[in-house]
């Protein structure tokens, strides 16, 4: 990308409306100490991506000793890397938007000219690389490497990391994440299958019993022999208490029926022969209020209706008596029944049926609960083989889980050290665009042979950290250029305080704006280095004048 021009300047910090800057492949901003150097060469930054020279798109831009204007406007005009030209146009303020060639566009169309926003900064700003943390300077670096395909970097690795590792792994990051969450949920069902395990070991420790023997079996048949020959050789058995209290039953509901029901159902019929009377006589009354009733069609209603419920007392009478009747019968029988029960040979029978039927529950019971105990004997058993048998499947299970889980941990150990190879692998290809400076990512552990993970830059063998501010800005240009070629940005290169740097190692093909600070000296926009030592001379020669008037003066 080339930029030509800035325009078109309204409203922007300290920089006077309508000011335009042409700019050719090398351009000196010179001037003295606040005389808006910087803002100039911040300008199609900002113009471009909406961001000041530090990666900040929040600092405000407007001048603020002039506040009649709500808007904050730049155009410029570049020639992107295919050799078209293009005029954007930023406004900020009451109104936001960019304008592409006149026309409205977004932010993200403008992406295409310069791609990542922070690595752009970088290649057109070399001191915001130096203001970034190291992590985030590391991150920035890792982001605009080289890439290298999963395949290529499955090569990387020796043969039995390959077979582990089985194949290539496209998303490293996202590979290790996984594994570990999957080694995190494998832990928690080994937690699972332990418990269950503690609570299967209790089971299979059991002591084993032995189960118990019936044998009274032949006798308890013989009693059941001698039971049914006897119930079935006789009638039926019954207690003479059984009888009594059988009897003493019927005989209370003959009495009922007799005293209580029969008396009941009468008076009820004697009560309906009386109604049925009144309304049937010559002068019929009501049996109700006692009035006379001359309606024939209520008197006939009222007989049959007192008819029907004479009638059907009488049918529950018959039904009484009848039930009576067989209730006497059977008391009858009930009574025969208890004088032979009373007999000696009943009694004997009776006793001996007892006796049977004693023996035979008693052997009865003692067989079902020899059968119960044989049982639990048996579940128990069965407990406990199965129990067994589960915990040499969790044993499997377990011995499979944490198979996989050292497959697993040797596989993220594998992919951690990929990642170091292939950051390895990545640097070579960028080497051609470094001269002194070098930028590790990965050393070999001289103990061990072991890749480690680093961050180092160093300029001339030195480390970046411990340079001076002259050395630290050659090394931010290099890197400066690093990250122009290998994203293909191609942006120009803005230089603030060149003054405290001697040597300028620039590659010849990238646009370059270098501000100067020249005391004594207004603002200037000049394209030839002869032009900007001339101005140097007057203001040394100023600066001479003026430390001779200051020694005079002391004298």
């Amino acid at each position: 990308m080339y930029i030509k021009n800035v325009f078109d300047i309204k409203n922007f910090k300290g920089i006077q409306d309508g000011f335009r800057v042409n700019f050719d492949d090398v351009t000196y901003i010179v001037g003295d100490n606040a005389k808006n150097k910087t803002t100039i060469g911040s300008l199609p930054l900002w113009i471009l991506t909406g961001y000041n020279l530090y990666g900040s798109n929040k600092e405000p831009v407007s001048n603020d000793r002039n506040r009649l204007f709500a808007n904050t406007l730049a155009s410029m005009t570049i020639i992107d890397n295919t050799g078209s030209e293009h005029v954007i146009t930023r406004c900020k303020g009451k109104d936001n938007f960019v304008l592409l060639d006149g026309i409205r566009t977004s932010q993200e169309v403008l992406t295409r000219f310069y791609k990542d926003v922070h690595a752009f900064i970088c290649a057109y700003n070399p001191s915001y690389f130096r203001s970034l943390k190291l992590s985030e300077q590391r991150e920035l670096l890792l982001r605009i490497l080289p890439a290298i395909s999963s395949e290529e970097a499955f090569e990387l690795l020796d043969d039995d990391e390959k077979e582990i590792l089985e194949k290539p792994v496209v998303d490293i990051k996202g590979f290790a994440k996984a594994k570990r969450a999957e080694i995190k949920e494998l832990h928690s069902e080994l937690d699972t299958i332990n418990g269950s395990k503690g609570i299967y070991t209790s089971i299979a420790i059991q002591r084993e019993d032995t189960p118990k023997v019936f044998n009274k079996e032949k006798e308890l048949s013989s009693l059941e022999e001698e039971y049914e020959k006897l119930i079935t050789n006789t009638e039926e058995i019954i207690s003479c208490e059984d009888l009594e209290k059988d009897i003493k039953k019927i005989t209370a509901k003959i009495a009922n029926n007799i005293n209580v029901d029969l008396k009941e159902y009468q008076k009820k019929q004697e009560k309906e022969l009386e109604n049925l009377k009144s309304v049937s006589s010559e002068k019929s009354k009501c049996p109700t209020c006692k009035q006379d009733i001359v309606n024939e069609s209520l008197i006939k209603a009222l007989t049959i209706s007192y008819k029907r419920s004479i009638n059907e007392i009488a049918k529950r009478i018959e039904n009484l008596k009848e039930e009576t009747k067989n209730l006497v019968e059977e008391k009858n029988q009930q009574i025969k029944k208890y004088n032979r029960m009373k007999t000696p040979e009943m009694k004997q029978q009776t006793q001996r049926r007892d006796e049977l039927k004693e023996k035979i529950d008693l052997l009865r019971k003692e067989k079902s609960e020899v059968e119960l105990y044989n049982r639990e004997i048996e579940i128990k058993y069965n407990n406990i083989v199965d129990a067994k048998n589960k915990i040499e499947a969790i044993e499997r299970e377990e011995t499979e889980i944490a198979e996989t889980i050292e497959k697993y941990s040797k596989q993220i150990q594998i992919v951690t050290r990929l990642n170091l190879l292939i950051m390895k692998e990545q640097m070579k290809g960028i080497s051609q665009y470094l001269d002194k400076v070098t930028i590790e990512f990965t050393k070999i552990d001289e103990e061990t042979g072991e890749i480690l993970d680093i961050y180092e830059i160093k300029y001339d063998g030195r480390n970046y950290e411990k340079l001076s501010k002259s050395y630290k800005l050659r090394a931010d240009i290099e890197i400066s250029q690093l990250i122009n070629k290998v994203t293909g940005i191609e942006t120009p290169i803005f230089i603030d305080d060149v003054e405290s740097i001697t040597q300028i190692n620039l590659k010849s093909n990238i646009q370059t704006i270098l501000s100067i600070v020249i005391k004594f000296n207004n603002l200037e926009i000049l394209y030839s280095y002869p032009d900007v030592l001339e101005r140097e001379k007057i203001s040394i020669n100023k600066k001479i004048e003026e430390s001779s008037n200051i020694l005079q003066n002391a004298a």
